[in-house]
């Protein structure tokens, strides 16, 4: 990613105007600029610049929230969606991922987000909540490899009127485009269509159904069998899995998965694993603190998203290595497996990945980072099976008591 930074086309690529960050010696130039951004944000805009010429370039030069402002406004969204991508292309490029027999498991959910109410943010994503009580709010959704340290392979950011089922099509270009072998989208209710089933085709999937989806399938007992299912005025042939949870619900999953390959016990398996993308938003809703926007026009928060989204995935890259060593030094002792404490990754990170970012010898960045990977790998936290929570009712509250962020 370092090389990315330095690359001239990369820069080409992220300026508003080829004029812009073209004169040397410039307080802040591009590449620092790029850098400052990335470096978890999210105290006030004059604190974390003081921080970052401080402690990352080591420079007793003061650039002021209004130049670092200006200078926001002259980089595209692709300055972050390109940084984005590389590391969602590092994530598919060879096969040594972990699957479920053969599978990449990747749930696909959407999610909204808060905005700093202005008229403009209101007037170009939308309001959720009501004119009058509520306020501006964007639509995001992202595809999450689950097995695989919570990678992002896809996010989406759009207009709170985008529906999901609209950026999961997105996704699934996405996907075909980067190339991932066997990729398995799953589902929760509100997303089956028609038009999904059509557009997914032979690729593997899991929808869970909501009641009255189609009643064909309401009048099937719990079992799992192969049903001709026509579904607004399309036939398809889908396997319908329906059992009886513990608390007396009858759950439906759909798929086209073979039997002879993934059991029922297997769906179920497979469905639970999709719980893990409600942990990754958790990650990028409160430890990154995604919604502590750093201005208030859709460019700025475009550009968040992606930064956050960049810097979802290097915590993911580091916890994946972290999580390595833990294993290879697991006491026995142990009452319960031991992983990374994702929070304390993340203020290891802090000023630490831009120093390594900015490094421009290989050598010495890979230094950097084997020290990152070393320092996090020593705090830990146990890895719990079995344990199930109900459902609790949506706070408004946008950072919690516990948990708070190490940032």
């Amino acid at each position: 990613m370092g090389e990315m930074l330095h690359d001239f086309g990369y820069k080409c690529a992220s300026r508003q105007k080829q004029t812009y960050f073209s004169r040397e010696g410039a307080k802040i130039g591009f590449v620092n600029m790029v850098a400052v951004t990335l470096n978890f944000l999210t105290r006030s805009a004059q604190k974390e610049l003081d921080s970052f010429f401080e402690h990352v370039i080591q420079s007793s030069e003061r650039v002021s929230r209004q130049a670092f402002s200006e200078a926001r406004f002259k980089l595209t969204v692709d300055a972050f969606r390109l940084l984005f991508a590389e590391t969602a292309k590092v994530a598919t490029e060879d096969s040594d991922w972990a699957t479920f027999k053969g599978y990449r498991v990747l749930p696909i959910d959407g999610t909204t987000l808060q905005l700093e109410d202005t008229y403009a943010l209101r007037g170009y994503f939308g309001v959720e909540g009501g004119e009058e009580l509520g306020g501006a709010a964007a639509r995001a959704s992202a595809v999450v490899d689950i097995l695989n340290g919570g990678l992002v392979l896809d996010a989406q950011i759009d207009k709170l009127s985008c529906g999901e089922r609209e950026l999961a099509l997105r996704h699934f270009a996405a996907l075909k485009e980067l190339g991932v072998e066997n990729p398995l989208p799953i589902f929760d209710r509100g997303y089956a269509s028609a038009e999904l089933f059509e557009t997914l085709g032979d690729t593997a999937f899991l929808f869970r159904l909501q009641r009255s989806f189609n009643a064909q399938i309401d009048r099937m007992p719990p079992g799992d069998c192969v049903k001709p299912l026509r579904i607004k005025g399309r036939e398809f042939h889908l396997r319908v899995t329906k059992f009886t949870l513990p608390s007396g619900e009858v759950e439906t999953l759909v798929t086209n998965l073979p039997k002879n390959l993934i059991s029922s016990d297997d769906l179920k398996e497979l469905y639970r694993l999709r719980w893990g993308i409600e942990t990754a938003y958790r990650t990028i809703k409160s430890a990154l603190q995604i919604e502590n926007f750093t201005g208030t026009s859709q460019l700025i928060v475009k550009q968040d998203f992606f930064a956050t989204m960049f810097l979802k995935n290097m915590v993911a890259f580091a916890k994946l290595d972290c999580d390595e060593i833990i294993a290879e030094n697991e006491n026995s002792d142990n009452l319960y497996r031991q992983q990374t404490n994702t929070n304390q990754l993340i203020g290891t990170l802090k000023d630490k990945l831009a120093l390594a970012l900015l490094e421009t010898k290989p050598h010495a960045q890979a230094r950097k980072v084997s020290a990152i990977i070393r320092q996090a790998a020593r705090h830990t936290v146990p890895i719990k099976p079995g344990r199930s929570f109900p459902r609790k009712r949506k706070s408004f509250k946008r950072f919690r008591n516990s948990g708070k962020s190490a940032l």
